[in-house]
């Protein structure tokens, strides 16, 4: 079974840079003799054009789209077609080229060749993504990059896919995303067409690529033969709320309403774990946090980590941790998360330390405010201590 490694991710990221090294990882390490790759920007550059002709882009769109859906149909079918050919020598390819809404051709490829689907999207901070182009002199280019930079965090598609490099060193990546390889992998857990008839052929499904809104599959993050963790659906959200005020506790509907739109939006992504077809807990990561002491710095913030009362200790908020770790290890190389204080957080504070937490140092927060020494405050669910892991 031959390997496709695509590379997703705006302008300005490092695609074809990480393409080069990890191809080069791939002979240089003994696992391929020889590696193919396609770098899809070749294509769109085989197009000569005068040096007088007004820019190409406008508020991060193509001024004219019938020229450029014509340039964006030829590349893919050079990169499809290639790639086939690749895959049909028995090697394994190496593509990079932004992709919004043509992973269907990759998984359609992928199927016709019996070869796994291994799918990155790089992206960087605003600073970082600028900073390179500028650097390389197509600043008209900015624009459209961070244009592609939000569109593609916000896809449902790519969550979980996501890895963020700014500050990495392109060996820092290769080793990041060796060691969470097999999460990439595109397998068949999430459809991204719409069937609109049983009999339609795969040209017609290849078309209908869903928006988030009308999408209705979920992401699997993890399966065994007995617990799968995937993202969240709208239903969801009731479910939480009657538990919890099964509990006595008193949750607030429009919060899982808001866990289930942000992860839409590609701001948190939100976990949850199911034992025969039914919810266990909830676990979410919210991918720019803003408040806190790491607040700003884009680095993940685990929040709302909760298994229901009769599945306690039964090790399900530990794998829920595992494959959270996971995700956030894609973006960053660091996560954080605040405990309570009080005796009734006594549990998960002994087990955020046995798994490498430790305080940032700043002392408690109390509603969202780094308290001082002396302060006042009360020592409820409010009075928090911020940890952090390196990954």
């Amino acid at each position: 079974m031959g390997n496709i490694y695509f590379i997703s991710g705006p302008c300005g990221v490092g695609k074809s840079t990480l393409a080069d090294a990890y191809a080069k990882h791939l002979t240089n390490s003994g696992q391929r003799k020889q590696v193919y790759v396609i770098h899809g920007d070749d294509f769109h550059q085989g197009f000569i054009e005068t040096d007088y002709k007004d820019s190409f882009w406008e508020d991060g769109k193509a001024k004219n789209q019938i020229e450029w859906l014509e340039i964006l149909k030829f590349n893919w079918e050079c990169i499809i077609d290639t790639a086939g050919k690749v895959l049909k020598r028995g090697l394994d390819v190496v593509i990079d080229y932004v992709v919004e809404d043509e992973l269907p051709l990759l998984k359609k490829l992928a199927k016709e060749y019996d070869a796994n689907l291994y799918y990155v999207v790089l992206t960087a901070s605003k600073e970082t993504i600028t900073n390179r182009i500028v650097e390389r002199g197509d600043e008209e280019m900015v624009e459209r990059a961070l244009f592609l930079k939000q569109k593609l965090e916000t896809l449902p598609e790519n969550q979980g896919h996501i890895y963020d490099n700014t500050g990495k060193s392109i060996t820092d990546e290769i080793a990041d995303i060796l060691k969470n390889m097999e999460s990439y992998l595109c397998g068949g857990d999430m459809p991204l067409t719409k069937n609109t008839d049983e009999h339609s052929d795969d040209d017609e499904a290849d078309k209908k690529v869903l928006s988030g809104e009308e999408r209705s599959d979920k992401i699997i993050y993890y399966r065994d033969d007995k617990l799968t963790i995937r993202s969240m659906v709208p239903e969801d959200a009731k479910v939480y709320f009657d538990t919890y005020t099964s509990y006595d506790w008193h949750p607030q509907m429009e919060v899982y309403e808001n866990y289930y739109r942000e992860q839409q939006n590609g701001e948190r992504l939100v976990f949850v774990p199911e034992i025969e077809g039914k919810v266990v807990g909830i676990c979410t990561l919210v991918l720019h946090p803003t408040e806190g002491p790491w607040g700003g710095q884009n680095i993940p913030e685990i929040v709302d980590l909760c298994v229901f009362f009769h599945i306690h200790k039964s090790g399900i908020g530990s794998k829920l941790l595992d494959v959270v770790e996971a995700e956030a290890a894609k973006r960053s190389d660091t996560v954080f998360l605040a405990v309570g204080c009080h005796s009734g957080y006594g549990a998960a504070q002994r087990i955020y330390v046995k798994r490498g937490y430790i305080p940032d140092g700043s002392g408690v927060w109390y509603q969202n405010k780094n308290l001082d020494q002396y302060a006042p405050c009360v020592n409820d669910d409010d009075l928090l201590l911020f940890m952090s892991k390196k990954l």
